[in-house]
C-alpha cells in the first residue's frame, strides 16, 4: 500500500513537472507581455499582445493590447471565442465551444463558463483546469488536466496515472490499431506520451470525419 502510494505520488509529480512544458502554463512567464491573437464572437481575429496573468485570472479574461499599443479591455469568455498566445498557449472560452469545464464549487457559474487552457485540440481535447479556494487554510491552489472525447464525456486525465494501458484503449477503441498499441505498451503509447496518443488518435478520426468541429 505504501509503495502503491509513493508511485502514485511521483507519477502525478511527473504529469505536473509537464505543465511548465509547451502548450502549458508556465508561471515565470506571469507579468510578461507576449504577442498573440484574439477571435471574437464575430470571428474577426484581433491581432496584439497579451499580459500574462494567474492561471485563474486567464480562465476569467486576459488582458490585451492591440497592434498600436491601447489597451482593450472586456476580453471574456462571454465575447471571445479563444486567444492564442505567442509562447504556444491557447485559452478557449466554454460558451463558443463543445469543451465542458469540469465543476468548481468556488466560481461562479460552477466554472461551466470560463476559459480553459487547451492542450490537445481536436475530437480529443486536452485542457487544463486551475481551481483556487482562497477561503481554505491552507489556500487550495490545484492544477488538473482533463482529456474530453468526441462524445463529450470529460475524462480526469489523473485517473489514468495507474493502468493506462488498460484504460486508455476503451477511450479510442473505434481506433482498434492505436489501441493495440497503447494495451501492448509499445514504445511511445505510454500515459507520458498522451499528448502524441491523442494526436495520432485526433488525425485518424478527422479523416474519417472531417466535419467535427468543436466550435458552436
Amino acid at each position: 500500500m505504501i509503495m502503491k502510494k509513493l508511485i502514485t505520488l511521483l507519477l502525478t509529480f511527473t504529469m505536473l513537472t509537464g505543465f511548465a512544458q509547451k502548450g502549458r502554463y508556465n508561471s515565470v512567464d506571469a507579468g510578461k507581455q507576449f504577442p498573440g491573437f484574439m477571435v471574437t464572437e464575430k470571428h474577426d481575429t484581433v491581432k496584439g499582445s497579451f499580459m500574462i496573468y494567474l492561471p485563474e485570472v486567464m480562465q476569467a479574461g486576459c488582458q490585451m493590447r492591440d497592434a498600436s499599443g491601447n489597451e482593450l479591455y472586456g476580453n471574456t469568455w462571454n465575447n471571445i471565442i479563444c486567444y492564442e498566445i505567442e509562447n504556444d498557449t491557447k485559452w478557449y472560452s466554454t460558451k463558443f465551444t463543445t469543451i465542458k469545464a469540469p465543476k468548481d464549487p468556488k466560481r461562479f457559474g460552477g466554472g461551466a463558463e470560463t476559459f480553459v487552457l487547451v492542450v490537445e485540440k481536436g475530437p480529443i481535447t486536452l485542457f487544463d483546469y486551475f481551481f483556487v479556494d482562497g477561503t481554505a487554510t491552507p489556500e487550495v491552489r490545484e492544477q488538473k488536466s482533463y482529456m474530453q472525447l468526441p462524445s463529450g464525456e470529460v475524462i480526469d486525465v489523473s485517473s489514468m496515472l495507474m493502468g493506462f494501458a488498460k484504460k486508455m484503449p476503451g477511450y479510442v477503441k473505434d481506433f482498434p490499431e492505436l489501441a493495440d498499441k497503447i494495451t501492448k505498451k509499445e514504445k511511445g503509447y505510454g500515459f507520458t506520451n498522451i499528448n502524441a496518443v491523442i494526436r495520432e488518435y485526433n488525425a485518424w478520426y478527422m479523416s474519417k470525419n472531417p466535419d467535427f468541429t468543436i466550435f458552436k
